[in-house]
């Protein structure tokens, strides 16, 4: 239970510290084009119109920066995203591909 509490300690930070910061980390997305956008301010559209190799890159992005259990690779984590068709924000999809593997599920 520790790890999972730990787990979900590393997340909440995270969050926290994109919160504090979220006017400018907004400001600085919409500046920047889509290529250079992180998973978390992508839509739904914005991540199928990515190229596979930029795909990747942004779930390898994710997982090191939002898992602190690095069981799912970026290319499985990626792949989940492309198959996932679920509403709602992709970086709570990109959660939830990462919590179902953990969970076994």
């Amino acid at each position: 239970m520790s790890g999972r509490a730990h787990r979900i300690g590393a997340v909440a930070g995270a969050l926290l510290a994109l919160l504090a910061a979220g006017p400018v980390a907004a400001g600085a997305a919409a500046e920047s084009s889509v290529d250079d956008a992180s998973l978390l301010y992508l839509s739904s559209n914005d991540w199928e119109r990515q190229s596979e190799t930029r795909k990747v890159a942004m779930a390898a992005d994710f997982m090191r920066i939002f898992c602190t259990d690095q069981r799912m690779s970026a290319i499985s984590l990626a792949d989940c995203l492309d198959r996932d068709k679920a509403d709602g924000a992709l970086f709570e999809r990109a959660m939830a591909c990462v919590s179902a593997l953990s969970t076994g599920r």
